[in-house]
């Protein structure tokens, strides 16, 4: 019972020997697999591995084979004779005999891989320093190079920095001068529309002054000095001495109304030249202060603009209707807006001074647009815009009359956009007439806001 006892303790032995054998020889061979395997997976020497993996399976075999023996001598170990016995532990002696030329063989397999593994590692450092190397002279040579380009670099960007700064000063200024030169022509071309009428009426003074019988009075004096000393006789029993005082009555009369003809004439004209004296005045300001805002009625604004152009007007035989559908009070640049209404009325005028235009009607509408905006339109009978003039009409120098500039509809378009409205054209075609609308607000942006 004892034997039988001790043979399974020492049979559980050396079977946990075994595994633990076995296991520590698996272990040993995938580190030697992976010893000889490079550093992107492929194997170095297929023959060689293949080789250290055949010698790692007879070393398991022969293990294998000498725990069987081992295993079958220790069932057997209680019932064989002696010589049985001794025959078992010789075949346990053979196959423990085979392990130790494996385990040699072994050794000297795994030293070579050792070896091998350490010339690479060897070479791959090698390989690394020349790296290192190579970087450090690239390296070298970029910064050499940044120290000797950095400076030219440098001074070209100095230099491209320079002539940008000119460019944009001689850009600046040639801004200026374009805005300039741009404000003189919005001057003289305003300018010039109220010289019109200055012309007018001067003319007609001069007309009327020409044309009076103010000099029927010398004639008339001259005659009483005559007769003088007789003046009573003359007066009542002189045929022509009965005439004077009928004739000093008549006389009266036509003074009369030629004084208020020319004081008329001579209003209209001190109305237009304060007029050219506000435009300059204003221009000459633009660049400093913001346009003077006045509070009043724009149909005001509206009769103005028309006055300044009603002799011209008469002249051509122009009719004027006015529908004035609302009469707002806007809070507004009066001299501007009177600026933009006196070229469309000019423009107007010319448009109807045409031969094949039978029906020459000007018609001016003010209206409201909404609760805030007040629209203003001028229509006329005239000659039309054709779709080609119209894509191009409120371009600066565009222009289709003979001797105009191109300035006036374009400086009213701006000028209606500095006080937060539009100036919009519309015609049907060449022989349709035109219709300008001004739209502007009833109180200015900076107030509403």
């Amino acid at each position: 019972v004892f034997i039988n006892k001790d043979v399974a303790r020492l049979r559980e032995e050396l079977r946990q020997s075994q595994r633990n054998i076995n296991n520590r020889i698996r272990a040993t061979r995938g580190d030697a697999i992976k010893a000889g395997t490079n550093l992107d997976g492929t194997r170095q020497d297929e023959v060689a591995n293949q080789k250290l993996v055949g010698e790692f399976d007879k070393l398991l075999t022969a293990v294998e084979n000498l725990m069987g023996t081992a295993d079958d001598l220790f069932d057997h170990i209680a019932t064989d004779a002696p010589e049985a016995a001794a025959r078992r532990l010789i075949n346990v002696n053979r196959d423990y005999a085979q392990i130790p030329s494996i385990l040699a063989e072994l050794r000297l397999r795994v030293s070579g891989i050792q070896t091998a593994v350490f010339d690479r590692q060897m070479e791959e450092v090698g390989r690394l320093r020349r790296m290192e190397f190579v970087v450090f002279i690239l390296v070298l040579v970029m910064l050499c190079g940044a120290v000797f380009y950095g400076g030219r670099i440098t001074a070209r960007m100095n230099s491209d920095a320079e002539a940008l700064d000119r460019a944009h000063h001689e850009l600046v200024d040639t801004a200026r001068r374009a805005g300039m030169a741009e404000i003189a022509t919005g001057v003289l071309h305003n300018v010039g529309n109220v010289l019109n009428s200055v012309n007018v009426s001067a003319s007609l003074v001069g007309e009327s002054i020409r044309k009076s019988k103010a000099a029927n009075v010398e004639r008339v004096a001259k005659l009483l000095t005559e007769n003088e000393a007789q003046l009573g006789t003359f007066l009542t029993q002189d045929p022509k001495g009965k005439q004077v005082p009928a004739f000093l009555r008549t006389l009266a009369t036509h003074l009369q109304e030629e004084q208020t003809r020319v004081l008329k004439e001579l209003d209209s004209l001190a109305q237009s030249l304060d007029h050219v004296k506000t435009i300059i005045a204003m221009q000459q300001n633009f660049a400093k202060v913001t346009g003077i805002h006045e509070t009043l009625p724009v149909v005001d604004v509206v009769e103005d603009a028309l006055r300044l152009n009603t002799i011209s007007f008469t002249r051509h035989e122009i009719r004027v209707r006015r529908e004035f559908e609302a009469k707002p009070v806007a809070t507004l640049e009066r001299h501007k807006v009177m600026q933009i209404l006196v070229n469309l009325l000019t423009n107007a005028k010319h448009a109807l001074d045409k031969p094949e235009v039978k029906d020459k009607t000007l018609t001016v509408r003010v209206a409201m647009n909404g609760n805030e905006t007040v629209r203003i339109t001028v229509a006329d009978t005239g000659s039309g815009i054709t779709p080609e003039s119209m894509a191009r009409l409120f371009q600066h120098g565009f222009t289709t009359k003979p001797q105009g500039h191109g300035f006036g509809l374009h400086h009213g378009s701006l000028a209606a956009k500095e006080m937060g409205g539009s100036l919009t054209a519309h015609s049907d075609g060449a022989g349709k007439g035109a219709t300008f609308t001004l739209e502007i607000p009833i109180r200015p942006p900076e107030a509403g806001a």
